[in-house]
């Protein structure tokens, strides 16, 4: 005799002639029915979704990523079963999406008989767009000294001239730039080598540097006539200002020292008040605000023989994972032309605009 199935609501329980389970439960009579093991695996019962092959769109946004990344013109291409293998895909879709990237201007192919097929020419612009990951999104610092407004600027000028759409987002403390890049928010932060060295981890990395004096002239130690004899000495810090708060560290050490929590903003108001007694501070932002009576001096030598002047190089970091495509992106930057745009945007012979 054939099982029995008894139909529960939506649950259907197959009984054996001797009422016993095969994949449920084993009701008690008179009690509550109890689990019972079942003999077989439980994946038997688990649906599992078939994966569809990538379809020709995928396969361009892949391969534009990989000829931006990977590949550099002049090289020789891995072979279209190559490419279809690599990314899972049919030769005539890995065929169409070639095919598509040429139409569109983004790469040139030349084929060489038996040698093979070489990239000869690739449109950074192009590429990126063609991943369809959206303009380039950088976070960049606050506009707060007329050298963060020259860069921002020339970042702008020289992606955007190279064809790339391009946004700036200005968010204050270069901890909160590197999180939005870890996030995902964006694609570049903007930060000095030192903060960079600092800050990052394996997952993170320096994808270009600039020349000296772009992110800022170097910092000083600023300080009222009477922080020699104060005790405890009491100096402002910024903990938003990875910069600041790291070589307020290194200048001061804790010994003797109150530190005060403020928005880095807040110095020259605090030093000319009288709440505070020193600051370590860029002489960008200061020049424009510099309270009378304010003393400034050097970092100690055994601070600067630390840093170098890689508290003045300006640098973008992105995700390790996608370094090689930001490094392309980043080609756009030649420093100094970089240089040339800051120089003439702080002398005024060009307006800001970012």
């Amino acid at each position: 005799m054939p099982p029995k199935c008894l139909v529960r609501g939506n649950i259907s329980t197959f009984l054996l002639p001797n009422s016993s389970l095969v994949n449920a439960t084993i009701p008690d009579r008179g009690g509550p029915r109890r689990d019972a093991k079942l003999p077989y695996p439980l994946e038997v019962f688990e649906s599992r979704e078939r994966q569809r092959p990538p379809s020709v769109a995928d396969v361009i946004q892949a391969l534009a990523r990989q000829f931006l990344g990977d590949v550099e013109p002049g090289s020789r291409l891995p072979t279209v079963r190559a490419l279809a293998s690599q990314h899972s895909s049919s030769n005539s879709s890995v065929h169409a999406a070639i095919g598509r990237l040429e139409q569109g201007g983004a790469i040139e192919i030349e084929t060489r008989g038996r040698a093979g097929a070489f990239l000869v020419r690739r449109s950074i612009d192009r590429l990126w767009a063609m991943m369809d990951a959206g303009p380039v999104v950088i976070a960049h610092p606050l506009a707060s000294s007329a050298r963060y407004e020259a860069l921002a600027t020339a970042i702008k000028q020289m992606m955007t001239n190279a064809g790339l759409d391009v946004i700036l987002m200005f968010v204050r403390g270069s901890r909160q730039r590197l999180q939005a890049v870890r996030e995902g928010r964006c694609h570049l932060a903007a930060m000095s080598c030192f903060a960079a060295t600092e800050l990052r981890s394996a997952d993170d990395a320096v994808v270009t540097e600039l020349l000296p004096n772009s992110y800022n002239t170097g910092h000083r130690v600023f300080y009222t006539p009477g922080a020699d004899s104060a005790r405890p000495l009491r100096v402002v810090v910024d903990r938003h200002s990875a910069d600041q708060q790291l070589l307020t560290t290194l200048e001061f050490g804790e010994a003797g020292v109150l530190t005060l929590p403020a928005m880095t903003a807040q110095i020259a108001r605090m030093l000319e008040s009288g709440e505070a007694d020193a600051a370590v501070w860029t002489i960008d932002e200061m020049q424009s605000r510099w309270p009378a009576g304010v003393l400034d001096r050097p970092l100690s030598p055994a601070v600067r023989e630390r840093i170098g002047d890689r508290d003045t190089r300006a640098v973008l970091v992105g995700k390790s994972v996608d370094a090689s495509v930001l490094r392309a992106v980043c080609e756009a930057l030649d420093p100094t032309q970089v240089e040339r745009i800051q120089l003439d945007v702080m002398a005024g012979r060009t307006v800001p605009e970012y």
